[in-house]
């Protein structure tokens, strides 16, 4: 297992922030979790983008990688093209569909496709999991909360606090760091920020991979769905 640190997020909306602070930690990186926090751009409507997060390592100097499965920004057949013809159809499809966290989502990918972000879209496995545990890089992904916990779909407050609300709640997207496989194979190690949630009640627990998978993969309910891959320059790539 990746012996990864996190601390706890200091509210709800800093998820994103925490869970790349874990993973700049275990890296050695000096940079506290206040200023990931202060650094990492945020959403109008609170939270922040798992691209926005990788961004932010290109910007101090790692390599970065995403493995999308967000059919609201990216058409399949778009995976085989370079970063540049990538960047042109995100900016012709900016002409005909709308929306602020769309706009805001597609600005994000085309400066990751120019900082040298790279973008893959392959089949979300165990297989392709191992690949990066085997050579020690965690991997920090923006998933489905409510499916992860399998918990009521949650609203905002006039506070800006998340109360849960079956009726008329929403599903809500997190971020959370995968660490390896735990002593069952069929199951991985997972370092959340928010050690308060209602299923597993802890800041490290083990999840069956199967329903890891699918909630990563109905993260796409709230353009999340991804998983980010950093490293430093000089470390070893992987090649899937």
């Amino acid at each position: 297992m990746i012996p990864i640190k996190i601390h706890t997020q200091p509210d709800d909306s800093t998820c994103g922030p925490t869970s790349l602070h874990a993973v700049y930690r275990y890296f050695k990186d000096p940079i506290s979790l206040n200023e990931v926090i202060k650094e990492v751009p945020y959403l109008d409507e609170g939270g922040t983008l798992e691209v926005l997060l990788a961004c932010h390592a290109l910007q101090r100097g790692y390599r970065a990688r995403i493995y999308t499965y967000n059919l609201h920004i990216f058409d399949p057949t778009w995976f085989k093209l370079s970063n540049e013809a990538i960047v042109r159809k995100l900016e012709q499809q900016l002409t005909f569909k709308k929306g602020s966290k769309f706009i805001r989502a597609t600005q994000a990918y085309i400066e990751f496709l120019t900082l040298g972000g790279e973008l893959r879209c392959k089949d979300l496995t165990k297989g392709l999991l191992s690949e990066y545990f085997e050579k020690g890089i965690p991997l920090l992904t923006g998933l489905s909360a409510t499916y992860l916990y399998q918990s009521a779909r949650e609203m905002v407050d006039e506070k800006d606090n998340s109360i849960y609300d079956d009726v008329k709640g929403y599903p809500m997207g997190h971020f959370v760091v995968l660490c390896g496989f735990g002593e069952d194979p069929k199951c991985i190690v997972v370092a959340d920020p928010y050690p308060e949630n209602p299923y597993f009640k802890n800041n490290y627990y083990e999840v069956k991979a199967s329903h890891l998978i699918n909630s990563i993969m109905l993260g796409m309910a709230t353009y999340d769905a991804n998983l980010l891959a950093i490293r430093p320059p000089m470390q070893e790539p992987v090649q899937a």
